[in-house]
């Protein structure tokens, strides 16, 4: 069976890491004139990007029989919890647990606050059409059989106990510390859970650009960095723990001109292991 992950080179120096302002530049460039991809392109190959990179740090186990009471046995790794901000970024987690759907996982959704873009909402119906479990916030309009206030983390908080395997798509790039509610109810859970969560981009809550400020915030088991590692990782990264970087849409003339140093992608590959090994 053709492995798109093999074959590789040695993995150069790089990639060099940059800053929030850098990456902004950088996403604008894409979508201007010259680099010519809409902002849902970019989040379609991001989250493929993605679910390729958990699908190589948590294989999915092997398909079980059924139990003798003839239901489903659960493969290991197979509950993701996926946690996704009202931003690109979790535009990103979106599309990245419909592609974990047709990988074998089993996805839920979580978003914690509900988002005004065209794009979230079409994404969204796509989970919902594969009939994914959605773990929405309380609908603002009244309702005959209105939600109580804690419902939403509540049945987070359950969702969280069933899940194998956390992915982190809250707050992207372009976030700035303090979290405000709801999501400091999130960063909390994801303190206290004893689950492996695999961030993106940049772990929910950090600077991206000085890091980990507080010695209280959560640390991932695992980061897949998208376009080019930020700042803000580069302690993470140094201290060997598991870096994959996503987002096969740099072209050879930005990543020149931004001296990303970029590594090689084998094959069909959308992401590729750049964990520091002595």
């Amino acid at each position: 069976m053709f492995n798109p992950f093999s074959s590789a080179p040695a993995a150069p120096a790089g990639p060099r890491y940059i800053s929030a302002k850098e990456a902004q530049q950088i996403d604008q460039e894409l979508m201007g004139s010259d680099g010519a991809f809409s902002l849902d392109q970019l989040m379609e190959l991001a989250g493929l990007a993605i679910a390729q990179a958990l699908m190589e740090i948590f294989p999915l186990g092997p398909t079980l029989p059924l139990d003798a009471n003839g239901i489903k046995q659960k493969r290991t790794n197979e509950r993701v919890l996926v946690c996704c901000g009202p931003g690109n970024q979790g535009g990103d987690g979106l599309v990245a647990a419909r592609h974990l759907y047709q990988f074998g996982y089993s996805p839920s959704v979580f978003y914690p606050k509900e988002s005004s873009g065209e794009i979230f909402s079409r994404l969204k119906r796509q989970c919902e059409n594969l009939d994914l479990p959605i773990i929405a916030p309380p609908p603002v309009a009244a309702s005959s059989f209105p939600m109580a206030p804690d419902a939403q983390e509540n049945a987070f908080k359950r969702a969280l106990s069933h899940a194998d395997i956390v992915l982190d798509c809250v707050f992207g790039f372009s976030y700035k510390p303090p979290p405000r509610a709801p999501f400091t109810a999130v960063l909390n859970a994801f303190k206290s859970t004893e689950k492996p969560i695999v961030s993106v981009d940049i772990p929910s809550g950090w600077d991206v650009e000085e890091g980990k400020i507080n010695e209280d915030d959560f640390t991932p088991t695992a980061l897949i960095s998208l376009t080019a590692p930020k700042l803000g990782v580069k302690a993470f990264a140094e201290e060997g723990r598991t870096h994959w970087l996503g987002g096969r849409f740099i072209n050879d003339t930005m990543n020149k001109h931004y001296d990303l140093q970029l590594p090689f992608y084998p094959g069909s590959a959308q992401a590729v292991d750049i964990t520091k090994r002595s």
